[in-house]
């Protein structure tokens, strides 16, 4: 070791062909990335062509709806190959979406007599809209600054 030497006038050494192997991992790794995106692309359609134009909708469906439009728009992000940041607010959607699923979930098993009859109609379409309206304004917010 020679100490006059620093460590910002080091230089990178490559061991023989581990280079070639990185640079034929990643496209097969996006190509990958790629065909399960799109697979799930083409569930969350039939997810959201289901739910919503043929069946009846109830608290859990109109949940279930909105997390696969949640998803659908993410995996539309990854497929364009759009900005990061866009990406990670629509996962992020997608986890408000499944933390209302299990407390509405838990309500009906804790209180199912209140859940089924004092429970207001509309409150998942409700909470619903207001996890996307937050969402949304999280996004402008974390944008402009």
């Amino acid at each position: 070791m020679n100490p006059s030497v620093t460590a910002w006038s080091s230089q990178l050494t490559y061991i023989s062909g581990g280079e070639q192997t990185f640079k034929t991992e990643f496209p097969i790794l996006q190509f990958l990335t790629v065909i399960i995106a799109l697979v799930g692309l083409a569930g969350n359609a039939m997810v959201i062509r289901l739910l919503g134009f043929h069946m009846h909708r109830n608290a859990f469906s109109v949940y279930i709806l909105n997390l696969a439009g949640a998803d659908f728009l993410l995996l539309c992000c990854y497929i364009m190959d759009a900005l990061e940041r866009l990406i990670w607010d629509f996962s992020l959607i997608s986890l408000r979406f499944l933390s209302a699923i299990s407390t509405e979930h838990c309500m009906s098993v804790l209180w199912p007599i209140w859940y089924r009859c004092r429970r207001p109609t509309h409150m998942s379409a409700i909470m619903c809209a207001l996890l996307w309206a937050l969402s949304l304004l999280l996004s402008i917010l974390e944008m402009n600054y």
